[in-house]
């Protein structure tokens, strides 16, 4: 089952359905404007981005106003695919129906005050791992689920920084969600192919779309909420 067929039973039932989202800051709605978070508590230290403009938002108002249904966004800034594991009662819960998994993007960090120091290819492996872990939990679950490989950053955002650096780099993650797929099999939209196409296609740089060389903007924002709505054919 695919994206638009999991999404066509959305539409097509009686029945309320709770769609969650997961994932890290681009989910969370950082860089849009008027971002903060001062909504519910996700997990103490977290709270939802109510107000501010992301592809989240414009997702839940056009979902809950023409569906039955209820969006709930649990992206969270600066966490990774073990803290979703870590944290999965709160993160999770048994009145989910369809979750949509966005996470990956800080898998990429490596702080110098972690220790011990891995390389690439074992940093690559411990989101792998996580990945097909998060997989194996949905479908023990029954939830259905949509896996997405984020969106590229900027070429100055994919080297060192003042305090990290990175070990690898968002097309290892769109690498990594296909190789994960490619195994066990899930649900899969590689939103990092699709943007990077969007952005040849209308011969813009990926920098334009986006805040900072890793958040999007507004219009970065409004590009990622149109493809998926078109991948999942609502």
């Amino acid at each position: 089952m695919n994206a638009a067929e999991i999404f066509a039973k959305v539409k097509d039932t009686d029945k309320k359905v709770r769609i969650k989202l997961l994932g890290d800051s681009i989910t969370h709605g950082v860089g849009g404007t008027g971002f903060e978070q001062d909504g519910e508590v996700i997990v103490p230290g977290w709270n939802r981005n109510p107000h501010g403009y992301c592809w989240a938002k414009r997702f839940k108002e056009y979902m809950e106003a023409n569906y039955n249904c209820e969006v709930v966004n649990n992206g969270c800034t600066g966490i990774t695919a073990q803290f979703v594991l870590e944290h999965w009662s709160e993160m999770v819960d048994e009145e989910d129906d369809v979750i949509l998994c966005t996470i990956g993007t800080n898998n990429r960090n490596q702080f110098f005050t972690d220790a011990p120091k891995h390389t690439k290819e074992e940093h690559m492996d411990i989101l792998y791992q996580a990945v097909l872990e998060i997989d194996a939990r949905l479908k023990a679950s029954g939830i259905a689920y949509v896996m997405a490989a984020n969106i590229p950053a900027a070429a100055f955002n994919e080297v060192d920084g003042v305090d990290f650096w990175r070990v690898f780099h968002m097309d290892d993650v769109n690498a990594i969600y296909k190789k994960a797929q490619a195994e066990v099999g899930f649900p899969f939209i590689s939103l990092y192919e699709l943007f990077t196409a969007y952005c040849k296609e209308h011969q813009i740089t990926v920098e334009s779309l986006l805040f900072d060389g890793l958040h999007p903007n507004d219009t970065g924002y409004d590009v990622i909420y149109e493809l998926l709505m078109k991948e999942m054919g609502v």
